[in-house]
């Protein structure tokens, strides 16, 4: 099994889901996340008035998928025809060797846990 995250821009974070929907995976977990890299930072308003300042950090969302091994091609090929337009800078995605699933509900676990 493995653990596939996906450090995304929040902004494409619905394409993803639709890619990733094709797939019928059992379950995604993902949350919000703020990180620093290659994109510049965009200016925002500071509350009501005309100032403007730069953010330290960039809003992202992070996509974290649990699959077999014999998916991980797939579902990482699914989360950059969604979320990739060829800049650098975009993201980064991780995959990691997971050693056992538990399934809190049914106790299964291992593959039949996911």
């Amino acid at each position: 099994m493995k653990k596939i995250e996906a450090i995304v821009p929040h902004a494409r974070l619905e394409r993803a889901f639709a890619s990733l929907k094709e797939l019928n995976l059992g379950g995604i977990t993902y949350y919000e996340s703020r990180g620093r890299g290659e994109i510049p930072r965009p200016k925002v308003h500071s509350g009501r008035g005309t100032g403007m300042y730069t953010p330290e950090f960039n809003v992202n969302s992070t996509i974290m998928i649990i699959v077999n091994d014999n998916m991980v091609d797939k579902v990482v090929e699914k989360i950059l025809e969604g979320t990739s337009s060829g800049l650098k800078g975009e993201g980064k995605i991780f995959v990691s060797d997971i050693d056992d699933v538990v399934d809190i509900g049914s106790k299964k676990r291992g593959e039949s846990a996911l």
